[in-house]
């Protein structure tokens, strides 16, 4: 029987995000063979049984919402880590960025990223092995004293964002389609808290966060004293905004078999997940202590993408188009210099082995 064990077992910091772990651990028993005896023979000597291997622990990065958490969840709770024979020992983040230096240490193996991360896969520091679903959920919010009524409205404004992310992606591309640059915008740099904390007190005039950061701030601050400029639709069908899983280049090279284990399971509980969204939300709602009604928003904004379609999308070279076509995004602001292949950081053999 699997039991999930919370436990502080691991801690990253990157600013002032507080990481979490939660350690999922299997409780094995184990049998013994007793000697055996005949009447009147000699006693045979007791054999020597050996203790059941222990299943490999992967550490895998996780986000508290129903991208990055929930395949986890299924995935523990429905046994598919288990049949596949490993363990996940699961590290709460709140940004894609903090993960990377997590794996470039070697303390993860395995994440969920939004797509305004990507572009660190695409400087060699991880390999994308799954596309977990399509964001429309990145919206950039201003308050309405602030008098910002469109992305022109924004010059000489403060916007905080968690640089690094898919929420600084929409802002960029909002700056530019209000005829600004970035150098005509206070861009401040904050963790996904600060920045809520930021907008809801009135000490930024505008904020760049994604769902389901974004129902909560309409909570605290309610629809009616909120503009929304845009989200990530607005920048449809030029580009669309890939979530994904990637893996410890590292970890990939030493151990293919256990991210083939990973992606087994992965791929069950991402169609678990898709068949049974009610259930998933509950489940998720349940591990991450995020209202439900605030992950029913998130289902809202989210293009799910079942194995079927994964596999099209890797053999007819979708999923590379996506990530090449958002690399001239990451040119334009400076995070990289040149778009890279797709082929160089999107490794789609490990899933296309083992997901038939």
């Amino acid at each position: 029987m699997f039991h999930f064990v919370r436990n502080t077992k691991k801690a990253f910091a990157s600013g002032a995000l507080l990481l979490s772990t939660l350690v999922l651990l299997s409780a094995c028993g184990s049998g013994t063979a007793p000697g055996a005896s005949g009447q009147g023979a000699p006693t045979a000597a007791p054999t020597q049984t050996q203790a059941p291997k222990e299943a490999p622990t992967i550490n895998v990065a996780y986000m508290p919402d129903m991208h990055g958490a929930t395949p986890i969840v299924i995935g523990e709770e429905k046994g598919f880590f288990k049949e596949a024979g490993i363990k996940v020992n699961a590290v709460k983040f709140l940004s894609g960025p903090p993960e990377f230096q997590a794996m470039a240490s070697g303390d993860i193996d395995i994440a969920y990223i939004g797509p305004g991360a990507a572009f660190l896969a695409a400087q060699g520091k991880g390999n994308i092995i799954a596309i977990d679903s399509l964001n429309t959920g990145d919206m950039v919010f201003a308050t309405k004293k602030s008098n910002i009524k469109d992305w022109k409205d924004l010059k000489g404004k403060t916007v905080g964002v968690p640089k690094g992310t898919s929420g600084e992606m929409i802002l960029n591309l909002g700056i530019e389609k209000g005829g600004l640059k970035p150098s005509n915008v206070n861009i401040v740099n904050m963790d996904v808290a600060g920045a809520v904390s930021a907008f809801v007190s009135g000490k930024v005039d505008a904020v760049a966060i994604w769902s389901p950061y974004t129902v909560e701030i309409e909570k605290q601050v309610g629809k009616d004293n909120i503009v929304k400029l845009g989200d990530n639709k607005t920048f449809f069908p030029e580009y669309v905004f890939p979530q994904s899983w990637v893996v410890n280049p590292k970890f990939l090279k030493e151990k293919p078999e256990l991210v083939e284990k990973f992606l087994a399971a992965w791929a069950k509980a991402n169609d678990y997940r898709i068949q049974n969204i009610d259930e998933a939300v509950k489940m998720t709602a349940k591990f991450t202590q995020v209202p439900e009604d605030s992950l029913k928003v998130q289902v809202d904004t989210t293009e799910w993408i079942d194995s079927k379609k994964q596999i099209d999308y890797f053999k007819d070279g979708t999923v590379g188009k996506w990530f090449e076509n958002l690399e001239k995004l990451f040119v334009q602001g400076e995070k990289l210099t040149e778009v890279v292949p797709a082929d160089k950081f999107v490794s789609k053999d490990p899933y296309l082995k083992v997901v038939k």
